[in-house]
């Protein structure tokens, strides 16, 4: 009964996310896989530079057994899948070797995940996957919010990743995003405001502010 039970759910659960998927434009699918791609990898290669032996960059809480080597050139390659040119940091590391990050505003895909779990070789928990909310789109622009940091058993504040994509001739990239380490962001009448960009907002980006954030 217990196997038929399972079968079942998982059959249900199909079936939920193909309809989910089914009310979405093309556009909003194309955002939604590009950012669920970003999110399979691990925050060890994208923000870290750790790639496996094959120089592949390391899947969510999947660490090779050699902890993975650092690879600055790599990390360049893959960040340059996701993100816009003028949003990548580079810093010079040694003569003819650059170093890059997405933005220079601390950490991107989980905000308020601690230094130990950020790296490969000191996480001691298996980092939950993120909650993407349903892209907007509307013409060559886009934006779309994930989640993390809540989870059962774990401390961590939930946090929300707004990213703001254009949509190129290589394809969609994010062009800006808005970290809010502490969500919802809401007035708890101390004038603190929990949320950063990476670049100067634009106009539409702006209204994304809290309006007790607001001047």
């Amino acid at each position: 009964m217990r196997i038929i039970y399972c079968v079942f759910a998982l059959m249900f659960t199909g079936l939920v996310y193909a309809a989910q998927n089914e009310a979405l434009t093309s556009d909003q699918l194309e955002v939604k896989y590009f950012i669920e791609k970003m999110y399979s990898y691990d925050p060890g290669s994208v923000e870290h530079g750790n790639f496996d032996s094959k120089l592949q960059p390391l899947m969510l809480n999947r660490v090779s057994p050699g902890g993975g080597k650092y690879n600055p050139v790599k990390q360049c390659q893959l960040l340059r899948e996701f993100f816009e040119e003028g949003l990548i940091v580079k810093r010079q590391i040694a003569k003819e070797k650059t170093e890059c990050s997405p933005g220079d505003v601390g950490y991107v895909l989980y905000p308020t995940l601690d230094d130990d779990n950020q790296s490969i070789s000191t996480r001691y928990i298996t980092i939950p996957r993120p909650e993407i909310d349903t892209p907007r789109v509307l013409g060559g622009k886009a934006s779309v919010a994930v989640f993390t940091g809540k989870s059962k058993g774990l401390d961590y504040p939930r946090a929300r990743s707004l990213f703001f994509l254009t949509k190129s001739d290589q394809g969609w990239r994010i062009s800006n995003f808005m970290l809010h380490r502490k969500w919802p962001d809401l007035d708890d009448r101390t004038n603190n405001c929990y949320f950063v960009f990476a670049r100067e907002p634009s106009a539409d980006e702006e209204k994304e502010i809290p309006h007790h954030c607001r001047r």
